[in-house]
């Protein structure tokens, strides 16, 4: 899917650029159109983009901007907004933009809030600004501001393939999945939260004849996924109370000789244990020969954060 994404103020823009170097291309088409905003002067030179896409904003109007953005006719499926909680004028500009897009057209609006350490913020201060930032979009992620690192990317780049065509592959997943499965396993209220996991395979051909006769055994790559699934549960984006959780979404991707339904059921299990009742959704993005398999999962509709 593509997503128009905006980076807000310094934080958020890093997230943008970051994806603008690193987020996947299908087609040779980036899934990420990314850019970034700012009512800070100064940092505009700090932020990492081509100088076409960063934008001063004055007195807060969006309006302008936006409307230079939706006027280069890219093709989007939803909208990213970044922004960090820890500043109140970046999560303000991040509500305007995603109250002007839902208004525009009803791609879904995904807000991704960069959570600071609590030593820099009083925590209900905290919780103000994410009912402020969940006035401005259809979904709310959190991420901590010390996991803004290349897995993050990785993770959207998972998401990010869903829907997608590969005119070039001519192969299905185990579970087609597509974006529509994605927005309604996240739009449970609340805020959702995310795991990534990789596991990568050796690529010498010595290594690939030995690999391709161990993964004849289904066990043994059932194993490795519900391992990836569990890894993930391990390093979640934030701390949260998943008991609080009514909804949760498995996205593999990477080899398809690697990835089996015996190995999605039992990690469908392992996530339906986190909360009784809550819906799973799941699927798979081929990559032939793809020298990895990696795992994102989501668990929505949350709550509480567990300090």
């Amino acid at each position: 899917m593509k997503l128009l994404t905006i980076g807000v103020g310094k934080d958020g823009a890093e997230v943008s650029s970051l994806l603008a170097r690193k987020g996947v291309k299908v087609n040779r088409v980036p899934l990420f159109r990314c850019y970034a905003v700012t009512d800070r002067l100064e940092e505009l030179r700090e932020i990492r983009l081509n100088q076409k896409n960063k934008f001063w904003i004055m007195s807060g109007n969006v309006r302008s901007v936006l409307n230079e953005i939706l006027g280069r006719y890219e093709i989007h499926e939803g909208s990213l907004i970044i922004a960090s909680l820890l500043r109140e004028s970046d999560v303000r500009i991040a509500v305007e933009f995603g109250k002007r897009l839902m208004e525009y057209s009803d791609d879904p609006v995904i807000g991704l809030g960069i959570v600071p350490p609590l030593e820099r913020m009083d925590f209900s201060e905290l919780r103000e600004r994410l009912r402020m930032f969940k006035r401005g979009v259809k979904v709310l992620m959190l991420v901590d501001s010390g996991k803004i690192d290349d897995r993050l990317v990785e993770a959207m780049n998972v998401v990010a393939r869903v829907g997608e065509i590969d005119l070039r592959r001519k192969i299905a997943g185990e579970v087609v999945i597509d974006t529509s499965d994605v927005f309604n396993a996240l739009a449970f209220g609340g805020f959702s939260v995310f795991g990534f996991a990789k596991r990568r395979f050796p690529i010498s051909w010595l290594t690939k004849i030995l690999l391709r006769r161990r993964s004849e055994l289904i066990a043994f790559r059932t194993q490795r996924m519900v391992e990836m699934v569990e890894e993930a549960l391990r390093n979640l984006s934030i701390k949260a109370d998943l008991s609080t959780a009514k909804s949760g979404l498995i996205v593999f991707a990477g080899n398809p000789n690697e990835i089996t339904m015996d190995g999605m059921f039992s990690c469908i299990e392992i996530v339906e244990k986190i909360n009784e009742g809550m819906v799973v959704r799941y699927g798979d993005y081929p990559i032939p020969r793809a020298p990895f398999v990696s795992v994102v999962v989501f668990l929505a509709g949350m709550t509480k954060f567990k300090l």
